[in-house]
């Protein structure tokens, strides 16, 4: 797929600006105010339509990661104005944790699901192990997987998991580890969860005085 890069850094460019607009609440002297719970579950919003956007089609990547870091941006504001101090480097974290099982999980939980599994053919196979790869299966259709890494396939022949109605994308037997990413993603979701709450102790243990939101080591004034 061909996306023109003026198209993600114009984006970027936007989002930063949201960002920068909507996290006014964090430069605020004193206590930090705002709509915390609103932007964190604004931001959890974002992510399940990113990881929409990803799952379905299009299959619009770049439109989803783009979400994504707007989603990221109103969810870590959220949790630093929400808990105060040391919690808008904790939110960055709860961050990470909370989108990425968003994109990784839709598409191998659905297959599961409704998918079915067919053996196609690596096309241009010459017995060496492959990175970058075209099968092309019985049901008329040739899917490209473009994965790290070295895979092997014995005579050239590879399980590929299609849905049938022909909305999620396929992939290859191997391609991904569904118990293990579902163990991962359900703890990373535990990790973000845990840490949205700890700020919302942080603010009531305090009575709402919570210490302004701490600055980068490498800013400027007092």
């Amino acid at each position: 797929m061909k996306y023109l890069p003026l198209e993600f850094f114009a984006g970027v460019s936007l989002i930063i600006v949201v960002s920068v607009i909507a996290g006014r609440h964090l430069r605020r002297p004193g206590s930090p105010h705002g709509p915390t719970w609103r932007y964190i579950l604004l931001g959890l919003m974002l992510f399940i339509t990113a990881g929409t956007l990803n799952a379905l089609p299009p299959h619009n990547v770049v439109l989803a990661t783009l979400v994504m870091i707007l989603g990221v941006a109103f969810f870590a504001i959220g949790i630093a104005t929400l808990g105060g101090g040391n919690f808008s480097f904790y939110g960055a974290a709860a961050c990470g944790m909370a989108a990425v099982p968003f994109l990784m999980l839709p598409t191998p939980i659905g297959l599961h699901i409704v998918g079915k599994t067919i053996t196609c053919r690596v096309r241009g196979w010459d017995g060496f192990s492959v990175t970058d790869f075209t099968a092309d299966c019985p049901d008329g259709h040739s899917y490209d997987f473009h994965k790290h890494g070295l895979h092997d396939f014995p005579g050239g022949n590879v399980p590929v998991v299609v849905d049938p109605h022909g909305v999620l994308q396929p992939q290859y037997v191997g391609e991904e580890n569904l118990p293990e990413e579902a163990v991962f993603g359900g703890l990373a979701l535990v990790g973000a969860a845990g840490i949205i709450g700890a700020a919302a102790y942080n603010r009531k243990r305090l009575h709402g005085q919570v210490k302004h939101v701490v600055k980068p080591g490498f800013s400027s004034g007092p």
